[in-house]
Order: C-alpha cells, then structure tokens, then sequence
C-alpha cells in the first residue's frame, strides 16, 4: 500500500502546479536570490564608500587624510559635492592642533547619508575612525624623524600604512567554504524551502475531505492510523527528492554561478541520516499544521505564516548574535534552526557532538509531532460523515 501512497501523492503533486510550485520554484528561487543578494552585499557596501572632504583648508594635512581614506576604499572627489544626500567629512578650524597636543576642541564632523544602510554607516564611521588612527601615526612618525619628510607623498602613505598593518600579529586561518557570505546562507534557506511542503499536505487533506476520500476510507479495513503512516512515509520520500534537489542548487549550481569552492557534504552516510532526520521532522511538523486547518484559508495563513515565523525566530534573517537574549532563546529551541545547524554540521570539515545532539532533538520534536497530528486527524476521522 506504500507504494499505491506514494505514486499517488506524487501524481497529485504532478498534476498541481501550485504544489510544484511550492516544493521545488518557490525554494530554488528563494534561495538563489537570498544568495546571490549575499554575495553582492559586501562588493555594494564597498561602492556606497563615497566621501565629500569639507574645510581643506584648515589643515595642512588635509592631503594626507584624503589619501589615508582612499586607501582605506573611500572615494573622496576631488571637488567637494555639497548635495544633501552625498556623505561629508568637515574639517574645522584649528584641527591639526587636537591631532596630537590635544589643544582646542575643533573636530571632524562626518556626516553620513540616511540613504545608506545601517551596516554601511557604521563599516564607513570605522573605516574613517583608522584613517584618523593612521593620520596620527603619520605625525608621530614625523615627530620621531621615522618618515622622511622629503618622500613623495604617495611613498609616506605607503609606509604608514605598512607600519600601521597588524594583519601578521594574528596567526592565519584555514578559510572554509561556509565562511563565505553567500554560502553561510544555503543551509538556512534549504531548511526554509523544506518546510514549505505544508502547504501541499495541508490542501491535500482539506481535498480528501472535500470530495469525500476519507469517508469512503472509513469503509475500507484499514486503519486510519496506517493509512496515515503510509501517507507521512510518502511524503518523506517526496521531501528527501526535495532536498536532494535543493542540495544541488545550493552545493553545486549557486557556488559555480558565483566563482566560489563547491560546497560538500561530510560522507554519504551521514549525508543521508541528515536527510532523513530534517525530512521527517518537516514532515512531522507539516502534519501537526495540516491536521489542524480546516480550510484552503487556514492552510495557506496557518502553514505560511508559522513558516516564516519560524524562520525569523532561527536567525535566519536576522543573525542570533544581535537578537535579544529571549529571542535567541527561543531561537535556540527551534526545529527551524537544528535542521540549518544540522546541515552546516554536514556541509563543515568535521562533525562534532553537537550534530548527534540536534539530530536527537528534531527526532523527538518529530515523535511528538507526529503522535499528536496522529491524535487530531483520528479526532477529526471519528466526527467525519457523509454530507
């Protein structure tokens, strides 16, 4: 009868586009665009480095300072832009006597764009904060007689900046695939994408109800309780191709398209533990939501929206290193995010403790999953009569 389940559910899912939809276009595109949007971030964060140099004048280092930010990647015009949205730096009077004497109270004032977005006010405010750093080193160096006065100018930058470079105090590391910001994405949004397939489970049991499927099941000698064993191993099945799938276009297609190392999973064995523990516990929860809605309306608010909050409660648009402490609490007890550690585990050079951890975790949020939808769809069965 597995079988039978099986090539049915897989002929329902054929003949409905929106069902294809939701288990392999909405995922693929979700996280070909979350990805390739991640790998353009730090390139666009870089271009949006343009600084207006205010008040030149007022110091005879002002030369000095524009090139220090230059090498730090702003791009500073060579004529001042005094449109409102453009970002200035301001050199007030007297500056030069606060560098190193601290004398006088005259300051810089950087003025960013409210264009820019948060991260990129504070990489330019850091970025503007060394060359300030580096303009000092540059007048203590002059103090001391280390720099040579006499040295074009393009010569003492390239000095203060070797000077200023601590890059050899910290020892190198080996650079993974998942360090990469676009990459770091794929487990998260292959997580995401996974747990969609409620969707189709929900409307399919709202249409078994509908045209009268599970009335006729009560006639036959089955119980409901295989009957819905049978359709929940199915559905794994599908899931695990879902995933299969999906594991090509984030380890494969996205890392070739973007020029980065292919991303590989840590052996065949645990490769498929990892599928089977992340499909069940999807479909698990898929299951529990599914026996829950009673309509078409319920399934897609229910089943879409649990699905993004979840999302949102897993880090995986916001990070849980600047979430609020009971937020990333919560984040830490989601199923959402054992899966994504799950597959990050599997994609890493090593496995550790923790990923028999989350995987005995989602297994028991799976169990208990599983046993209650089991309760509700046997509820639901016991008042289901004929029209």
């Amino acid at each position: 009868m597995l079988i039978h389940t099986v090539k049915k559910e897989a002929r329902l899912i054929a003949n409905d586009l929106h069902s294809l939809a939701v288990l392999l276009l909405m995922p693929i595109l979700f996280m070909v665009i979350m990805t390739m949007a991640s790998s353009q971030s730090q390139q666009n964060m870089q271009s949006n480095l343009s600084l207006s140099v205010i008040g030149k004048a007022y110091s005879k280092h002002s030369n000095v300072l524009i090139e220090l930010l230059k090498a730090q990647g702003f791009i500073v015009p060579s004529s001042p832009i005094t449109q409102t949205k453009q970002s200035t730096l301001t050199i007030a009077p007297k500056f030069d006597q606060l560098i190193l004497m601290r004398q006088g109270t005259s300051q810089l004032t950087l003025e960013i764009s409210d264009e820019l977005a948060p991260q990129t006010r504070m990489l330019m405010t850091e970025k503007v904060k060394a060359s300030l750093a580096q303009l000092k080193l540059y007048l203590y160096m002059l103090d001391t007689g280390d720099l040579d006065v006499d040295l074009p100018l393009n010569e003492q930058i390239s000095q203060i900046i070797t000077a200023s470079d601590v890059s050899y105090l910290l020892a190198q590391q080996s650079i993974k695939a998942l360090d990469n910001p676009a990459l770091n994405s794929v487990p998260a949004w292959w997580v995401f994408g996974i747990y969609f397939i409620v969707l189709p489970i929900s409307l399919t049991f709202i249409n078994e109800r509908n045209n009268g499927t599970l009335v006729r099941l009560k006639t036959y000698p089955i119980s409901m309780a295989r009957y819905f064993y049978n359709k929940a191993c199915a559905y794994v099945l599908v899931s695990i191709v879902q995933g299969g799938l999906l594991a090509l276009i984030g380890c494969i297609v996205i890392p070739y398209c973007l020029d980065l190392p292919l991303l590989s999973l840590h052996g065949l064995l645990y490769s498929i533990l990892t599928f089977i523990t992340v499909s069940c516990t999807a479909i698990a929860f898929a299951l529990l939501l599914a026996s829950l809605v009673s309509s078409y309306e319920q399934a897609i608010v229910v089943g879409g929206g649990v699905n993004i909050i979840l999302a949102a409660l897993s880090g995986f648009m916001v990070p849980l290193e600047i979430m609020p402490d009971n937020l990333a609490a919560l984040a830490n007890g989601s199923p959402m995010y054992w899966s994504a550690q799950l597959l990050r585990q599997l994609m890493s050079e090593s496995i550790d403790h923790t990923f028999w951890q989350y995987s005995a975790s989602l297994w028991g949020f799976s169990l208990l999953c599983f046993t209650a939808a089991l309760w509700t769809f046997n509820k639901k069965m016991r008042n289901l009569t004929w029209n």
